[in-house]
């Protein structure tokens, strides 16, 4: 039977009125249920019968049922979740979830336990769980005593623990495909070597000076290296399978080597203090690039990576042009976010596939050059954030009046100046005359009601 989505919602009322459940009484579902079931705003269940009912407590909480069996379980605070219900633990003394034994969750699949201060101790009754596929114990004060005998698992995240110093038992694990280690300094990651099923792996910020340790991890795809100390990285043009690759605020790193993973598809090498980027003229591949924060770059070897390439990032790059991006006719996303950049008109008909374009905070730029082109009402636009500095200066021709954009999806603009106040009727009005005017599958102004008049006057809606 196909699933379906079932949702609770609770009005204050309800709230109120059912803020303590007892064997989820309350509600009528037992053996009805063959979807997920949510149900929110509670804030106390009492007698907690596990195997029919959900809960989401306070924000505390949440659990989905899959076919009348959970499935997936989330975690936060759980000690204020005992306070609540007593059933959960045989000792009342004790906290959190120690008696987890007592949740009859043989099928449990996901278990999310992040940010909830737990010790190595409150996790031995985990091993219980025989289906358990993902685990996040993330910034908890655990490591892998019990962890590493849950041979289920697929993808563990255990970030920011740091009573995490060694990692040898993780060899156990030799199911797991995913794992992220991020945020945990000093620690020695040879032992990664020996999961050869990993696929993706996530040591950011982790005080990385070489990653020669993992080189044999052939099979990776995913890699996130960000926020270490790397220089060299001779010897990750080992790893051939590999689609993504973070080395962001890496400020020191020689990506020399990276023109032999002909394989990448997503690149972010974000603040990484580049100047040249002759090295990806054989990332043909390339679909996502962020080279944002890297000032002073020259982006003229941009042009080789024109047949694939439809994501491109260039956040606080010192630009003063767009001229050498004008080859890359495949962009579908172009942000050029706080920049210096003064003229777009004439570069704007070479991308005719953009749904989104980002130029907020490009000072002294000419904007009005954005909607000047006839040839925008052929384009998904999206400016966001634009500071719209006045009728005059932004739109001198009324350039959108009565230009029909059947394909925009999203403008949304935000005026930072000050706005002009107006009546709700004339609100109303000019509202209705930008709806006219502009033939749009949506348009979203995210600007304050007594700014929305400015905005809509300055487009030029009478």
């Amino acid at each position: 039977m196909q699933e379906q989505q079932i949702s609770v919602q609770y009005d204050e009322y309800m709230t109120q009125k059912y803020e303590c459940l007892i064997q989820g009484g309350d509600l009528i579902i037992g053996d009805m249920l063959e979807g997920d079931l949510e149900v929110t705003n509670l804030r106390f269940i009492e007698k907690f019968n596990i195997k029919t009912f959900i809960c989401y407590i306070n924000n505390n909480m949440s659990i989905k049922f899959k076919s009348k069996t959970i499935n997936e379980l989330t975690l936060k605070q759980p000690e204020l979740l005992i306070e609540n219900i007593n059933q959960l633990q045989n000792n009342a003394q004790q906290q959190y979830f120690c008696n987890i034994d007592d949740f009859e969750l043989e099928n449990l699949e996901v278990l999310n336990l992040v940010s909830n201060n737990l010790e190595n101790d409150q996790l031995q009754s985990l091993t219980k769980f025989k289906k358990l596929q993902t685990l996040n114990v993330s910034f908890n004060n655990v490591d892998l005593t019990h962890i590493h005998s849950i041979q289920s698992l697929t993808k563990l995240s255990i970030q920011g623990c740091f009573r995490l110093k060694n990692i040898d038992q993780i060899i156990s694990l030799v199911n797991l495909e995913d794992l992220d280690l991020g945020s945990n300094m000093g620690i020695n990651i040879c032992p990664l070597r020996k999961i050869k099923n990993l696929t993706k792996l996530s040591l950011q910020c982790g005080y990385l000076m070489n990653i020669d340790q993992i080189i044999p991890l052939t099979n990776l795809q995913v890699l996130n290296i960000s926020q270490n100390y790397l220089q060299k990285i001779d010897s990750i043009c080992l790893l051939i399978n590999l689609k993504e690759l973070n080395i962001s605020s890496n400020k020191q790193i020689d990506i020399t080597l990276l023109k032999d993973l002909v394989g990448l598809k997503i690149l972010n090498m974000s603040n990484c203090n580049l100047k040249q980027l002759s090295a990806l003229k054989s990332l043909k591949n390339l679909q996502d690039l962020d080279l944002s924060f890297n000032s002073d770059i020259n982006i003229t070897e941009l042009q080789y990576l024109k047949q694939n390439l439809t994501y491109l990032n260039m956040i606080c790059c010192d630009l003063v042009s767009i001229c050498a991006l004008r080859p890359l006719t495949n962009l579908k996303n172009l942000i050029i976010a706080k920049n210096q950049v003064v003229y777009l008109d004439y570069n704007l008909d070479d991308f005719k596939y953009l749904i989104e374009f980002r130029v907020n905070d490009n000072l002294g730029s000419d904007f009005s050059s954005i909607i000047k082109h006839r040839n925008f009402n052929k384009r998904n636009f999206i400016i966001t954030n634009q500071a719209v500095p006045s009728k005059d200066q932004l739109f001198k021709a009324n350039q959108m009046r009565n230009i029909e954009c059947p394909n925009i999806q999203l403008i949304e603009i935000q005026n930072k100046h000050k706005p002009l106040k107006t009546t709700f009727n004339h609100l109303k009005q000019n509202i209705n005359a930008a709806m006219r005017n502009v033939r749009s599958n949506q348009i979203m102004f995210t600007v304050n009601v007594v700014r929305l008049f400015q905005l809509l006057n300055t487009f030029g809606f009478e």
